[in-house]
């Protein structure tokens, strides 16, 4: 019988990206007990993400790729951009309008029994992997005439083991563009860290 429970479960496991979505989201929620403590616990991502965002010159990089003419790199970073935004909307709907404005913290351990939960965390991954990703290739390939040229291009560095290759003419390089992508997430969540929890809010379970 125990078998059975454990096989079933097993083929009810979530895959890695939407369990570490809700626990990103999980570890939001769980406030420190003291006011120091938040400070620490979310001020070292915020130091650290902002260290990263003025390491690669984040905004006059952002700035440079919106200023060139309409191209495909250009697009790419609106579609990076607006995948980061619904990022941080996902998260203030979690975070501060359930909590704060529904009165209770839904139950991320086991959100794939909630209807809403089940349909928000993999939408979340899908928003994270997007804008991350749209944002390391506008921000690596700036300077690039076409796809077709990057695409090119990226397949001449993996052959000769060269990530100078990728690079676009006015871009950052696919390692300062991830360091610069990774940094910005890291900085927001940091941010919507500092937003309080209210006291005494019941979790839902499977009915969130």
């Amino acid at each position: 019988m125990s078998g059975q429970s454990l096989s079933s479960s097993s083929k009810r496991r979530p895959s890695l990206p939407s369990d570490s979505s809700a626990n990103i989201v999980s570890t939001l929620d769980r406030q420190p007990r003291t006011h120091s403590s938040a400070i620490i616990k979310h001020g070292k991502y915020v130091l650290i993400g902002g260290l990263g965002c003025w390491w690669v010159d984040l905004p006059n990089a952002v700035q440079r790729v919106l200023a060139s003419e309409g191209n495909w790199v250009r697009r790419m970073m609106f579609a990076g951009l607006g995948g980061h935004g619904a990022t941080v909307l996902i998260f203030l709907y979690l975070v501060l309008f359930l909590p704060w404005f529904r009165g209770y913290v839904p139950n991320y351990p086991q959100w794939q029994a909630s209807p809403r939960l089940s349909l928000i965390v993999p939408l979340l991954t899908a928003t994270i992997l997007l804008g991350w990703t749209c944002l390391v290739v506008s921000l690596s390939q700036a300077g690039k005439r076409s796809m077709l040229e990057s695409a090119v291009d990226a397949v001449k560095g993996v052959g000769n083991a060269s990530l100078g290759q990728m690079k676009g003419e006015d871009g950052l390089g696919v390692f300062k563009s991830m360091v610069g992508a990774t940094s910005l997430y890291i900085f927001s969540l940091g941010i919507l860290g500092f937003i309080p929890a209210p006291t005494n809010v019941p979790v839902r379970d499977k009915s969130a």
